[in-house]
């Protein structure tokens, strides 16, 4: 039997064990004084990286937390306490204390880790316990990739934010961009979502670049010049913000925070722009910052004072006061806890786990543990749990926060500034709850009706276009043709006062229009190659590498297609012939009078003609004795009107002077029309007799006739393909010897004929006019954006521009000079303005003739017999008495009526 004195020696060893536990367990408790036996304790473990701001700050509104709570809930039966474990920045370490808190504390939920590897090894642990871990800081979307049931995340994914940075960048129109991150696994972890979302709008992230969170100075500028040295000047960056304030630093020392720039972070700096020091601040100026709203409620100021005093006399009192705000991860820690304290209340099983552990190495002790049977009945509680927190609604969905509300921030100087927000139903939008302005379309993607002003890098509001010239870039070598000839396409002069050539020209200004519209920057100079004997050795030289492309009047053809690429064409293609027109005359067609006028000018004529005619019958008719008779007398005056009152002045006498003013109204138009018909008619006429001498190459080779082409074209060996003998083709330079030639013809030593690319004869044509006819025609990444380019560029009007820029008014059409291209045709559309000021013209003398009837009617009212009770007194003149007695009869319902009547009669008889 042991002795009494060793077994109060061992009970007293043990008691001071247990109290010493206590004391060491109690330093990191929330209540520094043991709830009363009569409330049930809740353990709940806590890790975090307590040397960290951000582990300081989420123990401490864990601490808040817990106090508002049951100061709010007095009542309840439980209370929580929290068995706190510094992981000390380390996966191993935070294993190691997750593994102590479930066997040694008994803890029934896991509060952390605080960041994404920790959390990785963690949710293994989770899994085998089925004990709770819950992260309010870990937004790293790894975790989730595994089947994790017993991990959840009081914090939103961060993936969420890929749709909202993507509709940003969309608004802005930017294609390309770079995308700057971590080298570990949570600065991977976005990636996915954010390039998916990207590509789904077309935008292509064309470079990744991974920076290690360990990277000296110099390692980081090294990455930065990299990317200085590329086109793209759109980043996104995700990182850490120790780590981005680092990366800001750099960039700004290195010129990259200057106008041009576009600087796009996620929301785990985008979290803290409001806590970070001054000086990060200000290396920052133009950055754009994405992350979730909250918004600045009663309830939130008041946390958030209470949470600066708390933290600034527990920790540090540094000062710059904005280091000490909380955060959202601070929120979210704050609500978490009220989920945990309610869900324990609920669960009423809430108890110490029963586990046993053994010594022994790492794989062994997490294999001993064994799964707590209480935790899933709390952790259905807590996942069903729905409350309004400090950071909004606070619920689980998929085991994530949902996806919120987000807000678009900017940095300008000292104030993170909103403009603008993006949520699931509404998209971008610059005020809360709506994607519209009023007035403004829904919707809409266009940046100035999405977002407010953005202050830029470089203290800019002008919109970055996304790209710049690389620092150390190539400059393209483009060669452009030199001839004597067409240089209406390109002409190239000599700089007096530096070696660079000046080149301009029709094909030059459609390329540097071009450029303009790329979405990136293009260095280029041009190197005038001679190509007076053939453009085949010009296009040669970009398959040998000696210039990148070439710019000019250049054909495309099947055999220069097997070694370059070509843009879409911006001109007509194909090959014609020009011929010099003949003298002779054609009998012209019978019905070639109608040809001046089109179908609805004719109709146009005739109506109006008709109108003004019977307009002027209805006016005259009450006051001109040779207007009036029977019905059928009438229904000829009117016809008579009707014609003669358009085409001629004829000897009729009008008594009324609104007669007269239609009548010379409708006069005036007439002689415009009769005039431009006149010369309408006289050029269709004229042209019909210069039928071209040449209408087919064959009669060419049957007469053994002389054909030119352009010197140095392709067009020659197309000529020998078609059997012309080589004596009887011809080379020539310049317009001048086009025509020459054609009109010494081949009896005088010139050609009968000039095969050529189309857009040269629609110049040359353009020069020497109708003596010559256009007789038939015939039928690298950058090649696909340049292609676009000259698309956009000839549907708009920037290219017609620049075609009259060069060719003046007249286009370059494939019928210019050509048979089928007569004169023009006039349309009622030629004369629109004369018939709308003679229509305003009849219709004011109808109302003036109708207000005159009104006015006569009212005098005869006190002078007529009719209107008196029968008196001898007449009229003063007949023409009151017949406005009274014709009053019925001369409205112009009444005449129209009395027309068809007519009419009626006639064809009966």
């Amino acid at each position: 039997m042991a002795s009494p004195v060793v077994l109060r020696a061992n009970v007293a060893c043990q008691l001071l064990g247990v109290l010493f536990l206590f004391l060491l367990d109690g330093a990191a408790t929330a209540a520094s004084v043991p709830p009363p036996p009569s409330l049930v304790t809740a353990n709940v473990g806590v890790i975090l990286d307590l040397a960290t701001e951000l582990g300081k700050k989420s123990l401490l509104s864990m601490e808040m937390a817990l106090h508002d709570f049951y100061a709010t809930h007095p009542s309840y039966t439980t209370r929580v306490k929290l068995h706190v474990r510094d992981s000390h920045q380390d996966v191993v370490t935070a294993a190691s204390a997750a593994i102590d808190l479930i066997d040694n504390k008994k803890v029934g939920v896991v509060i952390g880790p605080q960041n994404t590897l920790q959390a990785e090894f963690l949710t293994y642990l989770a899994n085998k316990t089925k004990v709770p871990f819950i992260t309010s800081s870990a937004t790293g979307d790894t975790i989730t990739q595994c089947h994790a049931p017993y991990f959840l995340h009081a914090c939103v994914k961060g993936s969420s934010q890929a749709a909202s940075i993507a509709a940003f960048i969309k608004a802005y129109g930017w294609k390309n961009v770079v995308l700057v991150h971590e080298d570990n696994n949570h600065g991977l972890s976005i990636l996915p979502s954010i390039t998916s979302a990207l590509e789904s709008i077309d935008v292509h992230v064309i470079n990744h670049s991974a920076i290690p969170t360990t990277s000296p100075d110099y390692r980081i500028d090294v990455e930065l010049y990299k990317l200085k040295t590329m086109q793209t000047r759109v980043f996104i960056v995700h990182m850490l913000p120790a780590d981005a304030s680092r990366l800001f630093a750099r960039a700004s020392t290195i010129g990259m925070m200057t106008e041009g720039y576009v600087w796009i972070v996620t929301d785990d700096i985008g979290n803290a722009l409001d806590v970070l020091p001054q000086h990060t601040i200000e290396t920052m100026q133009g950055v754009v910052g994405f992350r979730p709203y909250v918004a600045k409620t009663t309830r939130i100021n008041g946390f958030m004072a209470r949470f600066v005093t708390q933290y600034r006399s527990t920790y540090h009192k540094d000062p710059d006061v904005r280091v000490a705000k909380p955060t959202i991860f601070q929120y979210w820690s704050y609500d978490l806890l009220w989920a945990i304290a309610s869900a324990t209340e609920k669960a009423k099983r809430f108890r110490s786990l029963q586990l046993r552990s053994k010594l022994g190495n790492m794989d062994k002790l997490v294999d001993d543990l064994q799964a707590s049977p209480a935790e899933p009945e709390l952790l259905t509680y807590i996942m069903d749990g729905e409350y309004e927190g400090l950071a909004g609604r606070f619920m689980f969905v998929d085991r994530h926060l949902p996806v919120p509300t987000y807000e678009i921030v900017n940095v300008i100087e000292e104030e993170i500034r909103r403009i603008g927000f993006w949520n699931l139903g509404n998209g971008l939008s610059a005020f809360l709850n709506s994607s519209t302005r009023p007035g403004q379309a829904k919707h809409t993607t266009r940046a100035d009706q999405v977002t407010r002003t953005v202050i830029w890098p470089g203290n800019s509001i002008t919109v970055p276009r996304g790209w710049g010239f690389p620092e150390n870039g190539t400059t393209l070598q483009i060669g452009v043709p030199v001839r004597r000839d067409s240089e209406v396409f390109v002409h190239v002069e000599t700089n007096p006062s530096s070696s660079i050539p000046i080149v301009k020209g029709y094909s030059i200004d459609v390329f540097e229009a071009a450029v303009k519209k790329l979405p990136y920057g293009l260095r280029y100079r041009y190197i005038p190659y001679d190509c007076s004997d053939s453009y085949d050795t010009l296009v040669s030289q970009v398959y040998f590498k000696k210039f990148d492309a070439v710019v000019g009047d250049v054909t495309i053809i099947a055999n220069r297609t097997r070694y370059v690429d070509f843009t879409v064409p911006y001109t007509d293609s194909g090959v014609s012939m020009l011929v010099l027109a003949s003298k002779d005359e054609d009998e012209p067609a019978m019905w070639v009078f109608l040809e001046p006028l089109t179908k609805d000018l004719w109709i146009a004529i005739i109506l109006f003609m008709f109108f003004t005619g019977l307009i002027v019958w209805m006016i005259e008719k009450p006051i001109n004795d040779e207007l009036r008779g029977s019905k059928w007398k009438q229904f000829n005056a009117a016809f008579y009107f009707a014609f003669f009152t358009g085409t001629s002045m004829h000897d009729q006498k009008f008594k009324s002077l609104q007669s007269k003013v239609i009548v010379v109204s409708w006069c005036f138009v007439m002689v415009i029309i009769v005039q431009s018909y006149t010369a309408s008619l006289s050029s269709i006429l004229t042209a019909k007799k210069l039928p071209p001498l040449i209408t087919d190459p064959r009669q060419l080779l049957q007469n053994d006739d002389n054909v030119g082409y352009q010197s140095g074209s392709f067009v020659h060996s197309m000529l020998r393909r078609l059997q012309f003998e080589e004596p009887r083709i011809k080379a020539f330079s310049t317009h001048e010897e086009y025509a020459k030639a054609l009109r010494s013809g081949s009896k005088n030593e010139g050609v009968s004929a000039i095969f050529d690319e189309t857009p040269y004869i629609n110049s040359f044509l353009l020069e020497y006019g109708k003596e010559f006819r256009k007789v038939f025609p015939k039928g690298s990444p950058l090649v696909d954006d340049l292609s676009k380019a000259v698309l956009n560029l000839i549907e708009g009007s920037e290219g017609s521009s620049i075609e009259k820029k060069w060719f003046k008014d007249s286009i370059l059409s494939p019928d210019y000079g050509s048979l089928e291209a007569g004169s023009p045709r006039l349309s009622s559309r030629s004369f629109a303005g004369l018939f709308i000021i003679n229509g305003c013209v009849l219709g004011l003398m109808v109302v003036i003739n109708l207000l005159r009837r009104a006015y006569a009617k009212y005098i005869a009212k006190g002078s007529s017999p009719c209107a008196s009770d029968g008196g001898a007194q007449r009229p003063l003149d007949g023409e009151a008495c017949s406005s009274c007695s014709d009053e019925s009869q001369n409205s112009p319902i009444s005449l129209i009526v009395e027309l068809a009547d007519a009419v009626a009669k006639a064809s009966s008889m």
